[in-house]
């Protein structure tokens, strides 16, 4: 995700009512009260959470006895992908109705009274090989989790009790989460210390090795598969910034530069799977259409909270102007997987999504000088990247145009029916699933899971 200005949704010491869970990830009822439901299916508001009680419930999804029953996905490699049930009416009013692949509409949640029956969800269709990928990927990013807690966050699920958001997300059908790793966000512009100013300074190190374990490990023990994100960088890595972590921007030559590349993924990710948290996938880089590892700071940096600053071109740099040096990075990083874990599975993070030649451009670039990712992701925000409508042609167009690869939607947030419609309709179970970002924050992108 781009580090664009949000706000925190999740006041210090408040209490989060879940607003009502995305496309097919919907498996349960919450309010009593009768669902409205927005023309595009789209989830409405859920209730406010108030000092010194419950406050009301959670938005509604599609309430009641489920009229579908469940739908598996298509056999052999791939086969559909989601797939929900539609909802029915709940004993306190009619429950909204969720088209196949989408979600129920949420109501702002009020007080009190009885709710319907929760419908069950469908079960989505593998992806990609099927048993390479597991299920249809249904994820969120949660690496801003620990820091949520640490401000007093609490989070209530939709029946109106207090749970760690890894089990409510699972209650809800979510079984991948993604976590994005920093190498030092404690360095002068780091994700914890970005200008140096005492106001600014974060309580820990978040988003380094041993908080992302520690929410992995939470993952894994709820059985979920884990994504992790490697933005090779000290704070927020994205297509305006691609910042050289200060350890490493002393290196002479781009081979000095991917030995650092190297060791640090191999470092992570033996230290995730000593831990017990092994990544099913690895994500190197994020957003790197313009490349990665590109930018020092400038003389004046006059850096701002979330890493953006003034900058300058490092002269040994992964630039997309030079397709050997972000191969040479690249194959770096996957060889530092490999060297833990063969298995695991590649993914390279592109936000280009409303063109999808400069896409195939791109991976041609780097597949031809040895790059050989498992997984695309694109990022689709609406904001961003475009209507879904051309999410669909892009992705289309690559599954023409791009053999041997599988797909996902890496960040997403409002639209949710159209992301996992789109990847669930992708030819040959290439498209693997979605990835919402992020549920405890809202900003330009889209809104939080929760008020």
């Amino acid at each position: 995700m781009t580090a664009r200005h949000w706000r925190n949704v999740i006041e210090s010491k408040s209490v989060a009512v879940l607003r009502g869970v995305a496309a097919i990830f919907l498996l349960c009822h919450c309010s009593s009260n009768t669902p409205t439901l927005p023309s595009d299916g789209e989830g409405g508001a859920g209730g406010e959470s108030q000092a010194g009680k419950s406050g009301g419930e959670g938005g509604v999804p599609s309430a009641g006895t489920p009229s579908g029953g469940t739908r598996s996905g298509g056999t052999g490699s791939g086969g559909d992908g989601g797939g929900s049930d539609a909802g029915g009416s709940s004993s306190s009013g009619s429950g909204g109705t969720s088209t196949s692949g989408g979600h129920g509409g949420t109501a702002t949640g009020g007080e009190g009274g009885a709710s319907g029956d929760g419908g069950t969800g469908g079960t989505g269709g593998t992806g990609g090989t099927g048993a390479d990928f597991g299920p249809f990927m249904l994820g969120a990013d949660i690496s801003s989790l620990p820091e949520s807690i640490d401000a007093g966050t609490t989070f209530l699920d939709t029946d109106g009790v207090e749970k760690d958001l890894v089990t409510l997300l699972g209650n809800h059908g979510f079984n991948y989460v993604r976590l994005r790793t920093f190498v030092d966000p404690s360095a002068l512009y780091g994700y914890a210390n970005p200008n140096g100013e005492e106001q600014y300074k974060k309580a820990e190190s978040y988003c380094d090795t041993e908080h992302t374990l520690d929410v992995a490990l939470r993952a894994k023990e709820a059985g979920m598969r884990f994504l992790l994100d490697l933005h090779y960088s000290d704070n927020w890595a994205d297509p305006g910034k691609q910042m050289i972590p200060a350890a490493w921007r002393g290196a002479t030559s781009i081979s000095q530069l991917a030995s650092h590349v190297k060791s640090y993924t191999t470092s992570v990710v033996s230290e995730l799977v000593a831990g017990g948290a092994r990544p099913d996938m690895v994500q190197l880089g994020n957003e790197i259409t313009p490349g990665l590892l590109i930018h020092i700071p400038g003389p004046d940096p006059d850096a701002d909270q979330w890493g953006n600053m003034n900058k300058l071109t490092n002269t040994i740099n992964g630039a997309a102007s030079n397709w050997n040096n972000v191969a040479t990075l690249l194959k770096a990083g996957v060889d530092g997987v490999r060297a833990v874990d063969p298995t695991i599975k590649i993914m390279l993070h592109l936000e280009n999504t409303k063109s999808f030649p400069a896409i195939v451009a791109w991976v041609n670039a780097v597949r031809s000088r040895g790059v050989q990712p498992d997984v695309l992701g694109l990022s689709c925000y609406p904001t961003f990247q475009g209507e879904p409508a051309v999410w669909k042609d892009t992705f289309e167009q690559l599954t023409q145009n791009l053999d041997g690869l599988s797909f996902v939607i890496a960040e997403y947030n409002p639209r949710a029916t159209e992301a996992n419609r789109i990847m669930a309709g992708l030819p040959d179970g290439r498209g693997l699933g979605t990835f919402f970002w992020e549920p405890t924050q809202s900003g330009s992108w889209g809104a939080s899971l929760f008020h």
